[in-house]
């Protein structure tokens, strides 16, 4: 019998059936609490954009090139809490799980006040991207309105792993749900003008969006607080902030911060290029990349169930399990996709009319929603085991192969399709399902030989031996 052969032995129905369940049931209330946040960014995006096209252009560089940039960037960094929170949560050692939370509360924030300076300079980094002085200064003005909510970003997700890890992650489900409805609230009175209010366009905006993260980062740390099971989980212990006892932490976070900022800066730079396109290419990628995002979300919700579940069995010590629930990862991110990615594919006019009422921007967008179909299903599935790899706490050979598709690989490949061969916009989509179906392959052949191939020839040898 072969190694694998072994392997898929002892996947009997019920094991399958079981992982496959627990799998869902942990998606479910992640998807739609992922779901949550890109809503914030379709009313944010749909509201500006009806009320200028030059507003959305502000808006879609100030957000991409440097404030996602950021959050992107702490979502990595702190990874390593839902990792081993999970891992902790598997062995049953609740009350490391608390120490993981305590330690990660004012990394969170030093974190976030880090992204608070960075995104004061707002004007002159784009400046310094290339971008005309119109565009920076616009950019610029609402950077330094999202900078005031980048710390309570960093305290939301330091708080939202936890619960994640801990297989909570219905309080993050109901609290996006309420933050979307007031977040459309806030929009109506600051974008548009209401309630005596100057109209703001994507400076206004960008204030419903720092409001509405305070609001998510209050409502989560209290719910830790005053919800939880505090002596279970030792949440009120005094915890040792030695630097040397929380290093696989942050060491964690480090290669998981910055596999993501890799990625979200060849992202980023695609906005630059549409910048150098145009106010039109610019807003029709904001739309087209708005729009890839909530199917995007929808999958990456699968995709953090599987870091957890894959995390989980790694605290039990059973690398099959691992491969299982990878494996059940990707089959139920397809079974997702498929129907997103017709929707993406036969309704891209409708699509885009939703977003302006701009002709010329409309049709510059249609072509691009329709070709994101690829990139939904390959960058999804990359997304999915670069989760399963987290989980797994394998950490720099996953960051190599994300430096080599999404920067080595990505841009060159977006500057040759876009400006040489003349594809303009439609080439900064393109360049984006090749990067990530050669990151598929990487990641997908690093995760199925460390679970897989790895332990079955390390116990053949430790028999052998």
């Amino acid at each position: 019998m072969t190694t694998l052969e072994t392997h898929y032995d002892k996947w009997d129905k019920q094991r399958v059936i079981r992982q496959f369940s627990q799998l869902v049931t942990l998606s479910i209330p992640i998807i739609l609490q992922r779901l949550g946040i890109m809503t914030l960014g379709i009313v944010d995006t749909a509201m500006v954009a009806r009320f200028s096209t030059t507003e959305v252009a502000y808006q879609g560089i100030a957000n991409s090139a440097i404030a996602s940039t950021l959050i992107v960037a702490s979502i990595g960094l702190l990874m390593g809490t839902m990792v081993l929170t999970s891992n902790a949560y598997g062995a049953k050692d609740y009350r490391r799980c608390g120490r993981i939370w305590r330690r990660s509360i004012p990394y969170s924030l030093a974190l976030g006040s880090v992204g608070f300076i960075i995104c004061l300079f707002g004007e002159p980094i784009l400046l310094l991207l290339g971008q005309t002085d119109d565009i920076a200064r616009g950019g610029g003005e609402v950077i330094r309105v999202l900078s005031f909510g980048i710390p309570m970003t960093c305290l939301m997700l330091a708080s939202q792993f936890f619960l994640e890890g801990i297989n909570r992650p219905l309080p993050g489900m109901m609290f996006m749900f309420a933050a979307n409805i007031l977040n459309i609230f806030l929009n109506w009175i600051f974008v548009w003008g209401h309630f005596g209010f100057d109209p703001m366009g994507a400076v206004g905006s960008a204030w419903a969006t720092s409001l509405i993260r305070t609001f998510l980062a209050i409502t989560m740390l209290l719910y830790i607080l005053f919800a939880l099971d505090r002596e279970k989980y030792g949440i009120l212990e005094k915890v040792d902030m030695k630097w040397s006892l929380w290093k696989k932490h942050r060491h964690i976070g480090y290669a998981a911060g910055f596999t993501n900022t890799i990625e979200h800066v060849g992202f980023a730079s695609l906005y630059v290029m549409a910048g150098l396109l145009g106010k039109i290419s610019l807003g029709a990628l904001t739309i087209a990349f708005t729009t890839f995002g909530v199917p995007f979300m929808i999958c990456y919700g699968v995709a953090g169930a599987t870091s957890v579940r894959v995390g989980i069995a790694l605290g039990r010590g059973d690398p099959q399990d691992m491969a299982l629930a990878g494996l059940c990862g990707l089959a139920f991110n397809g079974m997702i996709c498929l129907p997103l990615m017709a929707v993406l594919y036969f309704s891209p006019s409708t699509i885009a009319n939703l977003f302006s009422k701009d002709a010329v921007l409309v049709a510059a967008t249609i072509p691009l929603i329709a070709l994101s179909v690829w990139m939904l299903f390959f960058d999804t599935a990359q997304t999915v085991v670069g989760n399963a790899l987290r989980g797994a706490q394998d950490i720099w050979v996953p960051a190599i192969f994300y430096v080599i598709c999404y920067t080595i690989v990505m841009i060159p490949l977006a500057i040759f399709l876009t400006f040489y061969l003349d594809h303009g916009a439609i080439g900064l989509i393109e360049c984006i399902i090749y990067a990530s179906f050669l990151s598929l392959v990487l990641l997908s052949t690093r995760f199925f030989y460390l679970t897989l191939i790895k332990k079955q020839f390390d116990d053949d040898k430790q028999h052998a031996d």
